[in-house]
């Protein structure tokens, strides 16, 4: 039975008696044979069962438990590992380095800086300097590290289904053409590059008759255009929200979803904010559709179908420039009289609402501000600037010139490509990082017009739908691979840098189109520095380049304010249109598309941390749904996780249904997104594709949807909150302000020293005490927070089927409770709490741990030791919080996203937990330690705001604040003292070292009457 090579281990043990002491059996037989043997860990045949009879195995085993080891080991090749000879004097290994580049959404770049670990990107903050983020990031920029490393990207460049180089593709398209570029079509993505401007201007130079297409589907023309009915040209409208003290917004997810989102965030903050009781804070009004971050921190909220915005936003310009008296420059009385007639078609119950609004903005004048959402009409649009122009408010709104470049003629909408597609007039088509064949409206079928084109070349992340139907694909380069530049929101230039040479081969468009233009081969870095130094120049452009690299901007390129005056022919067109448009039907059902939080447009939707993170009003994960109000639910005879046929426009989709309290009824809200069928395969099968009902002439709302329920057919949609009341605890507290000015004691029952039989804590050794401090009065609920902690954390990510079994990982969540409206049950408020471990000084998770696993250390934390823990789990059911996560299974093994390339993004100073572990938030407890290393070695105390945790660091508003107590000049300390601070459950007697402050709400009294 015994294989002929198989080394005789029981015959050499023959014999053999007595005690005796070995470190292996090679060593005790001293065979050559054996010796070579255990030198390789496992001998030849021992791997193969029918190599060993089970009489042999167990005479083995009663001579030596080492040999039951060694029967157990995996082989392993022999690998030479070769260290620095001379390391590059920037890296000191385990010394953490930061690099500024920046990330383009849509044209639009956010400044970041990058945290690499020996020249390994890890995690991602923003850039304080840059004016998009503040210091801030969003939960794309904090997830894109994640994307970087995705095992599921394109790994090679093909023509056809054969390999190709990039020198072919080159050689292929570098000649030039004879029809001076009557055929040759090129579709991006909306940019502000200057480096890209530069090069469509060559092509343009080389090919006249080349046409370019800008396309993204969360993009619109509507601000523009509305601009262009106010002023008369495409302007771009900007907001400094620190100088408004009252707030429309028309459909703007402003805090949230819009460019600028994270700068405007922190604007908003820094008014909402209210230090005392005698201070002051903005007043947000919200006309919404469906319950959006901007909408959760509203002190009023209108719910609105999409269709019906229009009207209450003329009615509130009717009752602001006719009967509170606001004039806007020069606009004639005369012409501002088609505002009168459109009051009329706001239903009279919603009336006191536009007349409170109005009269609020006219008080508030030069510190009012009205924001459209980009889903809207150009004449809503219109409306906000003739309002803005009437308030006067030229420190809280003005406009600039559009930030995004422009082929001028040469350039052509998407339906005008896919009419030339259709009429043959195209021969080649080149589409750079853009999947237009998944996004494009479902109505230009431009899946299969792509075919149709002779010559197609697409340059993209992933093999995906736009790919299969490409005969020339190319890579693209990651944006943290990449060279490049791009502007913010407001103009300001950023130069991008690459933190990683491209993984697999990845090019950037920038080197696409320098192809096409005819330039010699360049690097995209020479691409980049070649232009700037023809733009910039100078004897000192090298000093400017390496200062522009290392800031990340580009100083002084912010856009400079347009001195916009309204056209009254141009308003009173838009007024026209408005009074012409016939009101939408009060029983249609109205469908409204929008970005999803997660995956935004769908280019995110390869990313499992996205995918897992819950929705920020739903809660809902791995899945998109048809969110219906309560009400239109009843009619409908629907209920969540019912799957329904949607039918708009004689086209059909399948989708589970979600009943969303705060939605506005007749109306159903689809996220774009999901529903992929390329290569991704994370992505493939998830959630269902609403692109299907979109068209070209309705992009973002369309009436007439039918909606019919498939029989006994259900969808389990994994939602992490199914339980939205407070039960009458007082965990999740607001008031309105005039309450807390009344009695601003109102939490001094919920915090402060309780009766123990617990002994008191002992005096560290130390002399930080580290705590933390929330604000639930600026929490929007983004989640940007909960993407930095899994990214800094290494929190691994579970799957749909563990999230149905309430096993997601995510150390910090954030809760989110409903506030009923007793006038309009329907209608409701939301309180966000970003709910973490405690570190309670008094916690009772650490002394129902037998294996002492979970401890208190000298300086406040609650801290688990992994390799004690062995999963008893008590410390989860005493935790009154429920903070605590445990593996269940091995799920960096388990889940193939977990595994291959991923790894490289794990943060190499924390523990990678293991099936049968315990794990909760630490307060980053590795940055506490880093940073008591550095002031050890410079011979010094921790300094004030010196650490840093990463959800402080990534929240747009600064809700969070971290510090040790004993730092009192601290904004954290500062926070404790307010009136309103509470700990959670505080009648446990747990003494918490997470303290929140209470919600404060700035209510209208003329709304807020009961």
């Amino acid at each position: 039975m015994a294989d002929q090579k198989q080394i005789p281990w029981s015959a050499a043990l023959d014999g053999k008696t007595g005690k005796a002491y070995w470190r292996g059996l090679a060593e005790l037989l001293e065979s050559p044979e054996l010796l070579e043997a255990a030198a390789r860990e496992l001998p030849a045949g021992v791997g193969d069962p029918a190599a060993m009879s089970r009489r042999r195995w167990l005479k083995l085993l009663g001579a030596s438990m080492a040999l039951a080891g060694v029967s157990g080991c995996s082989s392993r090749s022999a690998h030479k590992i070769v260290p620095y000879v001379t390391a590059p004097p920037e890296v000191t290994p385990g010394v953490l380095r930061y690099y500024a580049t920046s990330l383009d959404l849509d044209g639009f770049a956010t400044g970041i800086l990058v945290e690499s670990h020996e020249g390994r990107p890890t995690k991602i903050e923003g850039n304080p300097q840059h004016p998009a983020s503040l210091g801030s990031t969003g939960v794309y920029e904090q997830a894109s590290v994640l994307g970087l490393y995705d095992q599921h990207r394109a790994r090679a460049a093909r023509r056809g289904a054969a390999p190709a180089t990039w020198r072919a593709f080159v050689q292929h398209f570098e000649g030039a053409r004879s029809d001076r570029g009557a055929g040759l079509r090129f579709v991006l993505r909306p940019t502000g590059s200057p480096l890209v401007l530069d090069l469509i201007d060559r092509i343009q130079a080389r090919y006249p008759a080349a046409r370019f297409t800008f396309y993204a589907p969360a993009r619109s023309a509507h601000p523009a255009r509305g601009a262009e009915l106010a002023f008369g040209a495409p302007l771009q409208a900007q907001y400094d929200f620190r100088a408004a003290d009252v707030i429309l917004a028309l459909d703007a997810d402003f805090l949230a979803s819009m460019p600028f989102s994270v700068r405007y965030a922190r604007q908003f903050a820094e008014r909402r904010r209210i230090g005392s009781p005698t201070g002051t804070m903005n007043r947000l009004y919200v006309i919404e559709p469906g319950l959006t971050p901007t909408g959760s921190i509203a002190d009023h909220r209108l719910r609105k179908r999409p269709s019906d915005i229009p009207a209450v936003a003329a009615a509130i310009a009717a009752e602001l420039l006719l009967a509170e008296g606001a004039r806007p420059g020069l606009i004639p009385p005369q012409a501002l009289g088609a505002l009168d007639p459109l009051r009329a078609r706001v239903p009279a119950e919603e009336r006191p609402f536009v007349r409170a609004v109005a009269r609020d903005l006219a008080r508030g004048g030069g510190a009012s501000v009205v924001v459209a959402g980009e889903r809207q009409p150009p004449e809503v649009h219109a409306l906000a600037h003739l309002m803005n122009a009437a308030l006067r408010n030229d420190r809280a709104a003005w406009a600039t010139a559009g930030t995004l470049i422009s082929a001028g003629a040469a350039e052509q909408d998407l339906a005008a490509l896919a009419g030339e597609i259709r009429g043959g007039g195209v021969d080649t088509v080149v589409i750079l990082e853009d999947n237009v064949a998944y996004t494009a409206p479902a109505d230009l079928e431009l899946a299969a017009l792509l075919r149709s084109v002779p010559s197609r070349v697409y340059l993209g992340l992933y093999e995906d739908e736009t790919a299969a139907g490409c005969d020339w694909f190319v890579p693209a380069a990651h944006d943290l691979e990449a060279w490049g530049d791009a502007r913010a929101y407001d103009g300001t230039i950023s130069l991008i840098q690459p933190l990683i040479e491209p993984l697999f081969q990845g090019r950037t468009a920038a080197e696409v189109l320098a192809v096409f233009a005819g330039e010699a081969p360049k690097s995209a870095r020479d691409l980049l520095r070649d232009a700037w130094a023809a733009r910039r120049g100078g004897a000192d452009f090298d000093a400017f380049w390496e200062e522009a690299l290392r800031r990340g901007l580009v100083e002084g390129t912010s856009a400079p304010r347009e001195d916009a005056k309204l056209r009254p022919d141009g308003v009173a067109a838009a007024l026209a249109q408005l009074a012409a448009a016939a009101p939408p039907k009060a029983d249609a059902i109205e469908v409204a598309f929008s970005v999803d939080a997660s995956v935004y447009d769908g280019r995110f939707a390869n990313n499992p941390w996205l995918l897992e993170l819950p929705d920020p009003m739903t809660k809902l994960t791995w899945d998109n749904a048809a969110l219906l109000s309560p009400a239109t639910a009843k009619t409908l005879g629907v209920e969540s996780e019912d799957v329904v046929d949607l039918e708009l426009g004689g086209r059909t989709m399948s989708i589970p249904v979600l009943v969303a309290p705060g939605h506005a009824d007749g109306t159903v809200s689809l996220t774009l997104g999901y529903g992929r069928s390329g290569a991704e395969s994370i992505a493939a099968g998830v959630g269902s594709d609403a692109y299907r009902l979109r068209t070209a002439a309705a992009p973002f709302f369309a009436a007439g949807a039918s909606v019919t329920k498939r029989p006994d057919q259900k969808h389990k949609l994994a939602v992490t909150q199914r339980h939205w009341s407070l039960e009458g605890r007082p965990i999740a507290l607001s008031v309105p302000l005039a309450v807390y000015r009344e009695r601003p004691d109102f939490t001094e029952a919920l915090k402060g020293p309780q009766p123990s039989l617990m002994p008191a804590t002992a005096p560290g050794a130390q002399k930080e005490q580290w705590g933390m401090t929330i604000d639930l009065t600026i929490c929007t609920g983004c989640s940007a927070c909960v993407v930095a902690c899994q990214a800094e954390n290494n929190v691994i990510v579970v799957g749909k089927e563990e999230v149905l079994n309430s096993r997601e990982m995510h150390w910090l969540r954030i809760d989110t409770y409903a506030l009923d409206d007793p006038r309009d049950p329907s209608n409701l408020a939301v309180v966000h709490q970003p709910m973490l471990c405690q570190h309670c000084e008094k916690a009772p998770c650490e002394y129902v741990c037998p294996v002492n696993a979970t401890t208190h250390s000298p300086d406040g934390l609650n801290e688990m030791t992994y390799n004690r823990c062995v999963g008893t789990r008590f410390c989860s059911n005493n935790c009154p919080y429920k903070v605590r996560r445990f593996n269940w299974f091995d799920y960096g093994e388990l889940r193939a996203y977990n595994t291959g390339l991923t790894k490289l993004q794990r943060n190499p100073d924390v523990t990678v937990r293991e099936r049968g572990v315990m794990e909760k938030c630490t307060y980053c407890v590795q940055r506490i330690r880093r940073a008591e290393i550095a002031a050890r070695i410079e011979d010094r105390a921790i300094r004030p705001g010196e650490v840093v945790t990463a959800c402080q660091q990534a929240c747009p508003t600064q809700a969070i604040q971290f510090g040790s107590i004993t730092h009192e000049e601290t904004a954290m300390v500062a926070w404790r003292g307010e009136p309103r601070s509470y700990a959670v459950l505080h009648d446990l007697g747990t003494r918490p070292r997470t303290m929140y402050l209470a919600r404060v709400d700035n209510k209208n009294p003329e709304l807020d009457e009961p």
